[in-house]
Protein backbone atom coordinates (compact mmCIF):
# COMPACT_ATOMS: atom_id res chain seq x y z
CA UNK A 1 0.00 0.00 0.00
CA UNK A 2 1.62 3.41 -1.35
CA UNK A 3 0.55 6.77 -0.36
CA UNK A 4 2.04 10.08 -0.18
CA UNK A 5 2.95 12.43 2.62
CA UNK A 6 4.56 15.03 4.27
CA UNK A 7 7.94 14.45 6.72
CA UNK A 8 7.07 16.94 9.53
CA UNK A 9 9.89 15.77 11.66
CA UNK A 10 13.20 13.65 11.27
CA UNK A 11 14.46 11.42 13.92
CA UNK A 12 17.30 9.14 13.79
CA UNK A 13 16.87 6.56 10.76
CA UNK A 14 12.59 7.18 11.00
CA UNK A 15 10.81 10.77 10.10
CA UNK A 16 6.90 11.69 11.52
CA UNK A 17 4.90 12.09 8.32
CA UNK A 18 1.67 13.39 7.95
CA UNK A 19 -1.00 12.03 5.48
CA UNK A 20 -4.33 12.05 4.93
CA UNK A 21 -6.35 8.50 5.55
CA UNK A 22 -6.25 5.76 2.59
CA UNK A 23 -9.57 5.28 1.34
CA UNK A 24 -9.12 1.33 2.61
CA UNK A 25 -8.68 2.62 6.02
CA UNK A 26 -12.57 3.92 6.27
CA UNK A 27 -13.78 1.18 8.72
CA UNK A 28 -10.31 0.16 10.18
CA UNK A 29 -9.96 2.69 13.31
CA UNK A 30 -6.40 0.99 13.68
CA UNK A 31 -5.16 4.77 13.89
CA UNK A 32 -8.38 6.04 15.96
CA UNK A 33 -9.36 8.66 13.44
CA UNK A 34 -12.51 7.13 12.81
CA UNK A 35 -14.07 8.04 10.37
CA UNK A 36 -12.96 11.94 10.24
CA UNK A 37 -11.19 13.55 7.35
CA UNK A 38 -8.32 14.44 9.71
CA UNK A 39 -4.72 13.84 8.38
CA UNK A 40 -2.91 11.07 10.25
CA UNK A 41 1.08 11.08 11.74
CA UNK A 42 2.92 8.02 11.68
CA UNK A 43 6.17 6.57 11.79
CA UNK A 44 7.97 5.74 9.03
CA UNK A 45 12.03 4.38 8.26
CA UNK A 46 13.63 6.85 6.55
CA UNK A 47 16.26 5.51 4.50
CA UNK A 48 16.40 8.01 2.15
CA UNK A 49 16.96 10.88 4.32
CA UNK A 50 14.32 12.75 3.87
CA UNK A 51 14.37 16.31 5.70
CA UNK A 52 11.35 17.94 7.14
CA UNK A 53 9.14 19.85 4.91
CA UNK A 54 9.82 16.91 1.93
CA UNK A 55 6.76 15.17 0.33
CA UNK A 56 7.59 11.50 0.31
CA UNK A 57 5.87 8.27 -0.84
CA UNK A 58 5.58 5.72 1.96
CA UNK A 59 4.43 2.15 1.89
CA UNK A 60 3.54 -0.55 3.77
CA UNK A 61 3.35 -3.97 2.19
CA UNK A 62 0.37 -5.62 2.82
CA UNK A 63 1.48 -8.63 4.37
CA UNK A 64 3.08 -6.57 7.41
CA UNK A 65 -0.62 -4.52 7.17
CA UNK A 66 -2.76 -7.59 7.92
CA UNK A 67 0.29 -9.33 10.18
CA UNK A 68 0.10 -5.85 12.17
CA UNK A 69 -3.65 -6.04 12.48
CA UNK A 70 -3.29 -9.78 13.52
CA UNK A 71 -0.85 -8.50 16.41
CA UNK A 72 -3.21 -5.71 17.37
CA UNK A 73 -6.54 -7.50 17.46
CA UNK A 74 -6.39 -11.29 18.00
CA UNK A 75 -2.83 -11.76 20.07
CA UNK A 76 -4.78 -9.52 22.85
CA UNK A 77 -7.91 -11.45 22.33
CA UNK A 78 -6.29 -14.84 22.38
CA UNK A 79 -4.60 -13.53 26.09
CA UNK A 80 -8.02 -13.07 26.90
CA UNK A 81 -9.71 -16.24 26.36
CA UNK A 82 -6.29 -18.20 27.44
CA UNK A 83 -7.27 -15.67 30.93
CA UNK A 84 -10.53 -16.92 31.33
CA UNK A 85 -9.68 -20.73 30.38
CA UNK A 86 -7.08 -20.56 33.10
CA UNK A 87 -7.97 -18.35 35.47
CA UNK A 88 -11.50 -20.62 35.65
CA UNK A 89 -9.28 -23.81 35.53
CA UNK A 90 -6.90 -22.73 38.66
CA UNK A 91 -9.84 -21.06 40.80
CA UNK A 92 -11.59 -24.26 40.49
CA UNK A 93 -9.00 -26.57 41.07
CA UNK A 94 -8.19 -24.15 44.18
CA UNK A 95 -11.44 -24.63 45.34
CA UNK A 96 -12.42 -21.06 44.99
CA UNK A 97 -16.43 -20.86 44.80
CA UNK A 98 -17.04 -17.16 46.01
CA UNK A 99 -16.10 -14.39 43.56
CA UNK A 100 -14.96 -17.04 41.17
CA UNK A 101 -16.15 -15.49 38.17
CA UNK A 102 -14.55 -11.89 39.46
CA UNK A 103 -11.31 -13.33 39.79
CA UNK A 104 -11.40 -14.73 36.44
CA UNK A 105 -11.80 -11.95 35.21
CA UNK A 106 -9.33 -10.45 36.65
CA UNK A 107 -7.03 -12.86 35.44
CA UNK A 108 -8.35 -12.73 32.23
CA UNK A 109 -7.66 -8.96 32.02
CA UNK A 110 -4.59 -9.26 33.67
CA UNK A 111 -3.60 -11.44 30.82
CA UNK A 112 -4.90 -8.87 28.13
CA UNK A 113 -2.51 -6.68 29.95
CA UNK A 114 0.21 -8.55 29.71
CA UNK A 115 -0.01 -9.22 25.85
CA UNK A 116 -0.26 -5.45 25.41
CA UNK A 117 2.99 -4.97 27.47
CA UNK A 118 4.92 -7.54 25.54
CA UNK A 119 3.61 -6.20 21.84
CA UNK A 120 4.68 -2.50 23.16
CA UNK A 121 8.43 -4.07 24.06
CA UNK A 122 8.71 -6.13 20.62
CA UNK A 123 7.64 -3.40 18.95
CA UNK A 124 10.62 -1.66 20.54
CA UNK A 125 13.18 -3.88 19.16
CA UNK A 126 15.13 -3.06 16.03
CA UNK A 127 13.94 -6.55 13.79
CA UNK A 128 10.42 -5.33 14.59
CA UNK A 129 10.87 -1.76 13.08
CA UNK A 130 12.82 -3.47 9.79
CA UNK A 131 10.09 -5.37 9.37
CA UNK A 132 6.62 -3.88 10.38
CA UNK A 133 6.80 0.58 10.44
CA UNK A 134 6.08 1.38 6.58
CA UNK A 135 9.16 3.05 4.73
CA UNK A 136 9.69 6.04 2.93
CA UNK A 137 10.09 5.11 -0.88
CA UNK A 138 10.91 8.21 -3.00
CA UNK A 139 10.95 11.58 -2.13
CA UNK A 140 8.37 13.90 -4.08
CA UNK A 141 9.96 16.58 -6.06
CA UNK A 142 6.36 18.07 -7.16
CA UNK A 143 3.75 17.12 -4.85
CA UNK A 144 1.35 18.76 -6.96
CA UNK A 145 1.31 16.28 -9.82
CA UNK A 146 0.85 13.16 -7.67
Amino acid sequence: MKQCGQVIQAMDGTAKVKMQRHSSCAGCNACKMGSSEKPIELEALNRLDAQEGDWVEVEMKSEYVLTAAFMMYMVPLLFLVAGVLIGNFLLGMLGVGVYKELLTAVIAFAATGLAYLLLNRGEKKRAFKERMLPSITDIIENPEET
